[in-house]
């Protein structure tokens, strides 16, 4: 077979302030275009406000950027930017990302050599300070997937963060679901989906990315992070039922549920159960940080930060559980979402613990109330 002419890559990049790491960006961006053998161009759809947004545009002159003003949502700023491309392959890659030399000689090398490509994804690498929260980060499974493209040949969606898409497949399936919840919570899984059903999406392990610590280090704007991320699933789960399994409800409903059990004991009882509305959460993440620390095959973590980790985790269950009552949508809520087969073992898991826990939850209740009435 020979190999397929490729015409060119366009870069789509959507910003909202960033200058700096933005500017760094660009400079990578123009390095590895020096080293391609074929047309390039940057497109830069931005949504900054007040000064910035004049800042950004000046910076993306600096570096022959086709500059676009559109206050849309992530969605719609990535499909606007593909409308606006030129060339047969485009490639995503986020403002807080940092291109290698190669990347766009390797994306191309992907498409020059599998005509029947509908997408690529390279991985990404985490760099910067090691901060204490960014410590508890990379022990949530968020970053996991962006490790994919060193899993196998092919796969089924990659992170939009350094991912590449060629155009009429892209325009074919209609883009990027603008129905989706504004805030990042899913979209580039469902594309990637749907792009797998159109043709193959190759893993490219040597389009490396760098993505900057700093963004995801911030305790507010990850805990933002995830809970959209808990929104998404919901979406997910609706559109590929094949991807969902049943099994106990949600650590996060348990908890409510325990929640509201204290509540009315404290009404009925005794006004010193109130304490467990606030004590159950408390105790379940203690719990379960330390059972996790002992017994999991993912122990080993200080148990300051995998009580964190268990935080952000019940946080991003939040975001799901506060969908499904939004939405009405209560049946979801006992069921997960199956990325690949081997997260299995950690449901199964968590699973198994959850059921302990509040096994000596209700003993432990059980026995309060004993003492409440008879001392």
């Amino acid at each position: 077979m020979g190999k397929h002419v490729m015409d060119g890559i366009s870069i789509v990049i959507i910003s909202r302030g960033r200058q700096k790491l933005l500017e760094e960006l660009f400079e990578s961006v123009q390095t590895a275009r020096e080293k391609a053998d074929f047309p390039t161009e940057i497109i830069l759809v931005d949504s900054s406000l007040g000064d910035d947004r004049e800042a950004v545009r000046r910076l993306g002159e600096r570096y022959q950027v086709n500059y676009f003003y559109q206050d849309i949502t992530v969605s719609a700023k990535r499909n606007y930017g593909v409308a606006q491309s030129s060339y047969e392959v485009v490639l995503f890659l986020d403002s807080d990302c940092l291109a290698t030399l190669d990347i766009l000689k390797n994306y191309a090398e992907i498409y020059r050599n599998h005509p029947d490509a509908a997408g690529a994804g390279g991985p990404l690498e985490f760099v910067g300070e090691d901060t204490w929260f960014w410590k508890v980060v990379e022990k949530t499974p968020y970053t996991i997937f962006f490790s994919a493209a060193k899993w196998g040949e092919t796969m089924k969606w990659s992170p939009t963060a350094n991912f590449s898409v060629k155009k009429e497949a892209f325009l074919s399936i209609g883009g990027f679901d603008e129905t989706f919840p504004k805030d990042p919570g899913g979209e580039d899984v469902d594309l990637g989906l749907r792009l797998s059903r159109l043709g193959t999406i190759y893993s490219v392990p040597d389009a490396l990315v760098y993505h900057s610590k700093a963004t995801w280090s911030p305790v507010k704007a990850m805990f933002r992070r995830v809970f959209h991320y808990g929104a998404g699933e919901l979406y997910l789960m609706e559109r590929y039922p094949q991807m969902v399994c049943s099994g106990m409800p949600r650590r996060i409903c348990m908890i409510v549920c325990g929640m509201i059990l204290y509540l009315i004991l404290g009404l009925l009882l005794n006004p010193w159960f109130f304490l467990g509305i606030v004590l159950t959460p408390a105790a379940e993440c203690t719990v379960t940080s330390v059972g996790i620390n002992r017994f999991a095959s993912y122990k080993g973590t200080a148990f300051g930060k995998q009580f964190a980790v268990q935080l952000l985790l019940l946080w991003n269950e939040m975001g799901f559980l506060r969908e499904c009552v939004r939405r009405r949508k209560i049946r979801y809520m006992e069921k997960q979402l199956i990325h690949f087969r081997p997260q299995m073992d950690g449901v199964c898991q968590q699973n198994v613990m959850t059921a302990w826990i509040y096994s000596g939850y209700l003993l432990v209740t059980f026995l309060l109330v004993i003492m409440s009435l008879f001392f």
